[in-house]
């Protein structure tokens, strides 16, 4: 596997922000930054053949073995509180193209000490790495918000396989130092006005998706419940390789799938591509994501 950050497109400029209302609520979506991967297979699929990714790959007109994944940190602005999900890498991306957030949340007009709330789905790096910044809580006036079985998992730090040593030893770095400030919540929790927890585990032990109602309109956050915005909708059982329990997730991740097409909810996916919006529609065995256009805008 290799990654490509010094390409010419690496240096295109690229839209940051991407801001709409929703009910009496606005939402924001900000570019925390992306990669350039060449292993489509078997990122995006273990489970699967390298030929069937890439016949799903070529039928939606996708170059492979490449692919470019992104990171993208939701705002929304509620019942008088900014409330940040997931705030991405920050300081600690180990890649020069991601790390943005700072950067997108200015071009937003916001800082961070706007930010009242602090969400985290689930304790990977590029969810968490922001928490902190040269040692300091980097949202000095913020309430961090996090699942209790997804932190007391980490906390505990047993059971975990090697390839997620890195991330146990971040999440020590940089959200245990918080715990004292940290509320702690169950699936169907209420965070905020508004905003549920949903259940969604697999991907991490306590994944969360996040489900917003304002003034009768819904919105869903799938987080990281979705990886790729074709495969891991056209293929819900495909098993992403970054998911901790692959069998769980691909549950996880057709009960909610389900849930948004048959009640015609928007989403956004911390990995689908900027700016992250669109809906879900049933299509056979499987989904398939349809980017939004105008919708927000009118």
């Amino acid at each position: 596997m290799t990654n490509n950050q010094s390409g010419r497109n690496s240096a295109l400029v690229r839209p940051q922000v991407y801001q709409f209302k929703l009910g009496d609520a606005v939402v924001t979506n900000l570019l925390e930054g992306y990669v350039v991967r060449e292993d489509l297979h078997p990122f995006v699929a273990t489970n699967a053949t390298a030929k069937e990714v890439e016949t799903l790959a070529r039928q939606y007109q996708l170059p492979y073995p490449e692919l470019e994944h992104s990171f993208t940190t939701t705002l929304i602005e509620t019942a008088g509180k900014l409330i940040a999900i997931d705030p991405g890498f920050g300081e600690n991306s180990p890649m020069p193209s991601a790390g943005l957030f700072a950067q997108s949340l200015t071009a937003a007009g916001y800082s961070t000490d706007d930010i009242d709330m602090v969400v985290i789905s689930h304790s990977h790096p590029d969810h968490i790495g922001n928490l902190m910044t040269g040692g300091q809580p980097t949202f000095a006036n913020a309430e961090i918000v996090y699942g209790r079985r997804e932190f007391d998992y980490w906390k505990a730090g047993e059971n975990i396989k090697d390839a997620r040593k890195p991330t146990l030893a971040l999440f020590q770095k940089v959200a245990l130092p918080l715990a004292d400030r940290i509320r702690f919540i169950e699936p169907n929790d209420t965070i905020a006005q508004g905003i549920t927890a949903i259940e969604a585990f697999g991907h991490s032990a306590g994944h969360l998706a996040f489900h917003i109602e304002s003034a009768g309109q819904q919105l869903m956050m799938l987080n990281d419940t979705v990886a790729h915005y074709v495969a891991s909708f056209a293929q819900p059982d495909w098993a992403f390789s970054m998911d901790d329990d692959p069998d769980a997730a691909a549950v996880a991740r057709r009960r909610v799938l389900s849930r948004v097409s048959q009640d015609h909810i928007p989403v956004i996916g911390f990995h689908i591509p900027f700016p992250s919006i669109g809906y879900v529609e049933a299509t056979g065995a499987g989904f398939s994501f349809r980017p939004a256009s105008y919708q927000f805008n009118v």
